[in-house]
């Protein structure tokens, strides 16, 4: 796939898109993630290395708009409409 795809052009946009979808990566790691909330808990945290798992390029947007029927919106609708897929 990655073979695939790696030329395939993309615009500023859909780029944008990635950084964000990165950003909440992050987010639900620090959020969610037992392991890394274990390691922020301590009396000496070592924020470095929860944040070394983050990939190297994020971007957050509070209440980021997302046009109707885009791709971004069609992949929304996916992730908050989950499927049994087996």
């Amino acid at each position: 796939i990655v073979q695939k795809r790696s030329k395939q052009p993309f615009s500023v946009q859909q780029g944008q898109w990635q950084l964000l979808r990165r950003g909440r990566y992050l987010e639900f790691n620090l959020q969610y993630d037992s392991g890394a909330r274990f390691g922020l808990a301590n009396a000496n945290p070592r924020v470095e290395g929860v944040m070394v798992s983050a990939p190297p390029l994020i971007a957050f947007e509070y209440n980021h708009p997302i046009k109707e029927n885009s791709r971004e919106d069609e992949l929304m609708k996916v992730l908050k409409n989950p499927q049994e897929w087996v």
